[in-house]
């Protein structure tokens, strides 16, 4: 099968972390410590065996965050998944990061992706470089149209569409609903469909 998205980029809090008891991130960033953070926050359903899919699924996996190094450390401790990631890149635009980490290695922008959950700081940034990204779904980013999963655990399925939709010859592989995250035979059913029909919209609305 043709593979889309060769590298992989997850942003922390918010993505791959939430705070617990839906309680504000504002709450915790207050009085912000590495002890306060283990407390505070929690991984996101699914997100540790999400990971072990994409370790093996994709060749780069890295995690791009703004927080303190410190915070992160204590964190990737507490949930035991520092292992999962190729390298941690902290701090700076994180399109920048991305795109220097991926020329320093000979990888190539268009097999890349960014995963976050704040569109100003996690999306715009990469796509001004020429790396797509994925939007998690959250109360808080809802005014933003761009493409949309409920969570990091959708991610291994999302890429397995996109991948189909490459094989199948469309240009638009990026129309997937939150609703769409098929079984094996579905989603081979669909690309066959599509193959035939590539000007159709890959899963549900197309992207802007």
């Amino acid at each position: 099968m043709v593979q889309k998205f060769k590298h992989v980029f997850l942003d922390a809090e918010g993505t791959l972390y939430v705070p617990k008891d839906g309680r504000s991130r504002w709450e915790f960033w207050a009085d912000p410590s590495p002890d306060k953070a283990v407390e505070f926050f929690e991984l996101d359903t699914g997100v540790k065996e999400s990971l072990e899919r994409l370790r093996s699924q994709v060749i780069t996996l890295c995690l791009v965050s703004r927080n303190p190094p410190e915070i992160i450390d204590a964190l990737l401790d507490k949930f035991g998944i520092r292992q999962y990631f190729d390298e941690i890149l902290l701090n700076g635009n994180k399109g920048k990061q991305i795109a220097k980490y991926l020329y320093r290695r000979g990888y190539r922008r268009d097999e890349s992706v960014m995963v976050g959950d704040m569109p100003v700081l996690d999306l715009y940034p990469v796509k001004r470089v020429g790396i797509e990204s994925i939007l998690v779904d959250r109360d808080y980013n809802g005014f933003a149209k761009v493409e949309r999963i409920r969570g990091v655990s959708e991610l291994p399925n999302w890429l397995r569409i996109a991948d189909i939709a490459e094989g199948a010859g469309n240009h638009r592989p990026y129309i997937a609903s939150l609703d769409d995250f098929e079984t094996a035979d579905t989603i081979a059913a669909r690309a066959a469909r599509l193959s035939s029909r590539s000007t159709q919209r890959l899963i549900a609305a197309q992207v802007t």
